[in-house]
């Protein structure tokens, strides 16, 4: 179906340049089916087709045509990694950096937030989408969401959330929804729920060539097809993994992609092919580049000679930099042969023609003797010869024994399964306390109401309505356990979630381990005040044996150790201060946290390996839950109404920052400005070399001897990459607001006062904030520092009988980070004034690590970050909170967070006016 002549509704000339500038001249069966059907003009779609179809151009045009008619738009993905992908997808495609951007992008994750708050086109997890319903960063009346991999709804792990979330939209309503499936056998059931029209194809546009080896004979069957015939005549075909590999590869049938079940695997049978394979001048500088691009791990020097034979893996043990490197390589056609594990499988578009499943039996762990299902083998099968890259594509099973030959012959025929609802299977009270919180219900006797939204009575009414009733009573006894332990309130049979109940469902963790946690915080609370770095290990260990992890239903994953060498996990975490008992028994939540408390001092991860058992991939992956998890417990104790120090929390915010990167406080500046310009090879582990020679700040390092950092970061051109990024670094993402505040100002008549303390800078920035204040009249704002005194704060404002002493500080440095003696200059300053004052610096744009790790054991200053300050003073003079809840909230010490404060975000201000 030719572009440029192809007649459909919606189907614009703005469009249709669009996609030529794109390089699309033709549109797929399922193209041009959902354009036909109005995809281009709003129409709800489920659109079913397989692998390599072309089903996300459909969501682009989804996304093109939304922007045109001043839509915001919701692209959501199952995985971090794809989320990331496309995140950058859609900046090549709509972005500012194009001579004419179409929109703005946005990127939130959970543990990675990009772009602005409120962004025209927002990627995010499905997970993170819940989050932001609940903080009312959405406004569903003028979305358009596109929902990606949307079979998922069917496992049995993260599927009942999903249908939650889903049904939310359903009942909600949205501009229009689009959602893009693999081939299921109940499309139009999927479809009738969503009260969306089915654009189903089963056209393949690159024809998949599936063959079954088995016992040196081949057996052919094309995809879509129920009949095969014999294939390899005269051949006897190999049974091994990597023989397999390599006959398709002197078969031109490269590169070729092999499946394994672990990490162990994929480099066993890596290192086994390339023993038998010769160095190659590209593999050569492909080598060069992994060794640039990497720090030193347990697998980088395999995966460097590897690469010189043109053979890689691909595992969660790469760091993001291997990754990119490996898979550009990919894209180049470097590489003959890649063994990986199926993280490869979720959706990432890589141009392998051929794709192997050595085997079809789990091995290890939960799914030891279970065999691989069909929709994850057409998932896998679907990375081989993709659409724009390949005429055809090969997948080979390879069938170890009569049991495997016979499922692979199933596993082959066109029939597709169905997907079922797994909604009994879900967290109750976080799903209700989900539903209070976002006012979908208000009462129990809404809860069959929103609960004949979901898939599961959709699937059930007709043979077995009764089970409703089930659901039901199930949500209807976890209302009553929220009331109970204060997460919502009952009054007149309407249910309210508490400011408590509100944080937890805002943070995504399951209601147990919110109430476990903070129990432990409140009990504890000032011992950890006092010795907060006393009690890490005590506070990992807990979250590493939390419902979150152990339980009937975990929410998050916890690493099983490998390999069988002696470890002291027990003797370590016994040593240490612990809030839960230490259970010797549980060697896997004892290594787990281990290791975890290792990786945030610092630790190389081979030394984490050997005394935990845990590979690097296993523990970044781990960290990164148990950050999440620690600053859901940060925002949660946050809630003014529980007492808790500011000081506290901003611990538990640098201890969720340490888990996430692996370092100490003091590493983390510079570890995070290379890791945000791509420094190569630059990672935790060089950044902690720095610091161990003493080179603590982006300062220091920038005035040490080029030739002192080239021999601790171990190359030149990583040297000279690391000395400009933090010299041209703007910083880590900050004025994620702007847009919204100038949005909001100028509704409530300030745009030149705030657009004025966004720019200004020095005394200028010191008269912006005085003139911004002015604005209220409940309290005084004086200038002390008139250009007559010297060494005093910049203002002071008073609120009754209180006052306190603002330094405004401001940067020009790159990366733009106010430092410790800055941060603290305030002290100095006001020394002969009077202890009742209390004494503040705003900070724009931020702090460094140095200023926020001090800060949290002063008991009589507080840094405010700009971004910060103005949300909150916007709050003000739009009436959502008061003058004496905003200067208590700046009177606080430590980091001042934005969690404490009450009130209206900006973003729903500015939606409400």
């Amino acid at each position: 179906m030719n572009i440029a002549t192809f007649d459909a509704p919606g189907l614009t000339p703005d469009i249709r340049q669009c996609l030529r500038t794109w390089g699309y001249d033709h549109f797929t069966e399922i193209q041009g089916l959902s354009v036909a059907g109005g995809v281009a003009l709003g129409a709800n779609q489920v659109v079913c087709a397989p692998t390599s179809s072309g089903k996300t151009l459909v969501a682009e045009l989804a996304i093109i045509a939304a922007i045109g008619r001043g839509r915001r738009c919701l692209y959501l993905v199952s995985h971090k990694a794809l989320a990331d992908q496309k995140y950058l997808d859609f900046v090549d495609r709509f972005g500012e950096g194009l001579a004419l951007p179409r929109a703005t992008i946005g990127l939130s994750t959970g543990d990675r937030e990009e772009g602005e708050v409120s962004p025209q086109i927002l990627v995010a997890t499905y997970e993170k989408a819940l989050a932001l319903l609940l903080s009312r960063q959405l406004d569903l009346s003028a979305t358009v969401l596109v929902a990606d991999e949307l079979q998922i709804i069917g496992e049995d792990g993260r599927g009942p959330n999903i249908e939650t979330l889903c049904a939310i939209f359903r009942r909600e309503g949205l501009d229009q929804f689009v959602a893009l499936t693999a081939t299921i056998g109940n499309a139009q059931e999927l479809a009738d729920w969503l009260n969306c029209n089915l654009v189903t194809s089963w056209r393949r546009d690159v024809d998949l060539h599936q063959e079954i080896w088995h016992a040196g004979e081949g057996y052919v069957v094309p995809f879509g097809q129920e009949i095969g015939s014999r294939c390899h005549a005269g051949h006897t075909l190999p049974s091994d993994g990597v023989d397999v590999a390599r006959r398709l590869v002197e078969m031109k049938r490269g590169p070729v992609l092999v499946f394994t079940e672990s990490r162990n695997e994929a480099l066993q049978m890596a290192g086994r092919y390339s023993q038998s394979s010769v160095r190659t001048a590209d593999g050569i500088v492909l080598a060069q580049q992994l060794e640039l691009f990497s720090e030193p791990t347990e697998s980088s020097q395999q995966l460097q000679d590897n690469a010189q034979k043109r053979v890689v893996f691909h595992t969660a043990d790469l760091t993001a930099q291997e990754r990119q490197v490996v898979e550009k390589g990919f894209s180049d056609s470097s590489f003959d042969v890649c063994f990986a594990t199926t993280t490869l499988a979720a959706g990432v578009n890589f141009p392998f023609k051929s794709v192997v499943f050595p085997k079809l039996t789990y091995e290890w762990g939960e799914r030891a003797g279970i065999m691989i299902n069909r929709s994850d083998y057409r998932n896998m099968s679907g990375r081989a010869g993709r659409l724009g890259l390949h005429p055809d594509g090969y997948a080979i099973i390879i069938a170890q024994n009569a049991r495997e030959l016979a499922h692979a012959n199933q596993l082959v025929l066109p029939e597709n399964d169905s997907v079922k609802s797994r909604l009994v299977r879900l967290s109750m009270r976080r799903t209700v306390l989900s539903l209070i919180a976002f006012k979908v219900i208000n009462g129990k006797d809404q809860l069959q109401e929103f609960f004949q939204h979901s898939f599961y009575w959709h699937q059930i009414r007709e043979r077995n309505p009764g089970k409703l009733d089930d659901i039901v009573h199930l949500a209807e006894k976890a209302a009553d356990w929220l009331v109970k332990y204060k997460l919502a309130e009952e009054e007149l049979g309407m249910l309210f979630p508490t400011p408590f109940g509100k944080a937890v469902a805002q943070s995504g963790l399951l209601p147990t381990t919110a109430i476990s946690l903070l129990d432990v915080i409140r009990q504890n609370g000032a011992a950890l005040d006092a010795e907060f770095e006393k009690y890490i290990p005590a506070l990992i260990h807990l979250i590493c044996g939390s419902p979150e992890f152990i339980g009937e239903r975990p929410s998050r994953f916890l690493p099983y150790p490998v390999g069988k060498a002696p470890v002291n996990s027990n003797g370590f975490l016994a040593a240490h201060p612990l809030f839960a008992i230490l259970d010797r028994t549980e060697s896997r939540v004892n290594q787990c946290a281990h290791a975890v408390v290792l990786f945030a001092q610092g630790e190389p991860e081979r030394h984490i390996r050997t005394q935990t058992n845990l590979p690097s991939g296993q523990v970044h992956r781990l960290s990164t839950d148990v950050a999440w998890i620690l600053d859901g417990l940060r925002k949660i104790a946050s809630v003014p109404e529980l007492g808790l120090p500011q000081t506290l929390t901003n611990q538990l915010s640098m201890l969720a920052r340490r888990v996430q990167w692996g370092a100490p406080a003091e590493a983390l500046d510079i570890l995070r400005v290379a890791q945000k310009e791509g420094v190569p090879g630059f990672g935790r582990q060089r950044a902690i070399a720095l610091l161990r020679q003493g080179i603590k700040t982006l300062d220091q390092l920038l005035t040490s001897a080029v030739e002192q950092i080239s021999s601790i970061v171990g190359s030149d051109r990583r040297t000279t990459a690391l000395l400009s990024a933090v010299s041209q670094c703007l910083g880590f993402g900050g004025d994620r607001l702007r847009r919204v505040h100038a949005e909001l100002a100028a509704k409530l008549g300030l745009a030149e006062q705030i657009e004025h303390c966004a720019t200004a800078l020095g005394n200028d920035y010191e008269v912006a904030i005085m003139r911004l204040l002015e604005t209220v009249r409940h309290w005084n704002i004086t200038a002390i520092d008139d250009g007559k005194r010297q060494n005093v704060p910049d203002l002071m404002l008073t609120l009754g009988t209180k006052s306190m002493l603002i330094e405004c500080k401001t940067t020009t440095k790159n990366p733009p980070l106010i430092k410790k003696d800055e941060a603290f200059a305030v002290l100095q300053k006001s020394v002969d004034f009077e202890g009742s004052f209390y004494r503040v610096t705003l900070g724009k744009p931020g702090f460094d690590e140095h200023s926020k790790k001090k800060v949290q054991a002063a008991k009589d200053v507080t840094l405010l970050e700009h971004e910060v300050f103005v949300e909150g003073f916007l709050r003000v003079y739009a009436g959502k909170i008061s003058a004496q809840d905003f200067f208590e909230w700046i009177a606080r010490p430590g980091l001042t967070e934005i969690e404490r404060l009450g009130g209206m975000p900006s973003y729903e201000i500015a939606r409400e006016i």
